[in-house]
C-alpha cells in the first residue's frame, strides 16, 4: 500500500484531481459488477480534506486509488486549460466552485489578464498538475504493475476453481 506524502500545493492538486473524477457519473461504481467500489476515491477525499493546509499530508492509498488519482490527474490538466479558455467556467459540476475554495486567485470574478498576480492563470495550475503527475510516475507504473498481477492471480483463482468443480471422471475438460 503506498503512502503519499504531499507538500500542501501538491495536496491541494491532488484533492482537486480527486474532486473532480469523484464529479463524474458513475466514477465509483466496478465495471465488472456495475456495483459501488468501496475503495474508490471517496476515502481518499475523506482523509485528504481535513489534512489540507498543513506542511504535508500523508495518504494511504491502494494500488487502484492511485491509479485512480493519476486519472484524476489527467483530467484535471485537460479541465483546468478548457476552464481558462472558457472564460473561467467549468461545465464539469462543482469544478468552478471546487477550484475556488483551493485556489481563490482563480475564481471567475478574480483578475486575469496583464494586470493578473503570478499564479493567477488557471495554465500555470496546469504545469504544477503535470510535474505531480511525472513526480508520480513511478508509483503509479509500480501500482498498475501491482493490478495486473493482482488480475493476473484472480483469473489463475478462478481456472482452479472452475477445475475443482469439474467431476473427477471428466479429466478431458
Amino acid at each position: 500500500m503506498p503512502t503519499l506524502e504531499l507538500p500542501d500545493d501538491d495536496a491541494r492538486i491532488v484533492a482537486l484531481a480527486v474532486r473532480y473524477h469523484l464529479a463524474r457519473p458513475g466514477s465509483e461504481t466496478d465495471r465488472a459488477t456495475l456495483q459501488r467500489r468501496d475503495d474508490g476515491l471517496l476515502s481518499v477525499d475523506a482523509a485528504l480534506v481535513p489534512q489540507l493546509g498543513a506542511a504535508v499530508a500523508r495518504l494511504d492509498v491502494t494500488s487502484y486509488q492511485l491509479h485512480r488519482i493519476d486519472e484524476g490527474l489527467l483530467g484535471v490538466t485537460n479541465e483546468l486549460k478548457a476552464y481558462e479558455m472558457a472564460q473561467r467556467r467549468s461545465a464539469v459540476p462543482r469544478f468552478a466552485e471546487t477550484l475556488t475554495a483551493l485556489y481563490p486567485s482563480l475564481a471567475p470574478g478574480a483578475a486575469s489578464g496583464d494586470d493578473a498576480e503570478a499564479g493567477d492563470d488557471a495554465l500555470d495550475l496546469v504545469e504544477r498538475v503535470v510535474a505531480l503527475r511525472r513526480r508520480l510516475a513511478s508509483a503509479v507504473r509500480d501500482a498498475r504493475e501491482a493490478m495486473e498481477r493482482e488480475r493476473e492471480q484472480a483469473a489463475a483463482a478462478a481456472v482452479e476453481a472452475r477445475r475443482a468443480q469439474r467431476p473427477w471422471w471428466r479429466f478431458w475438460g
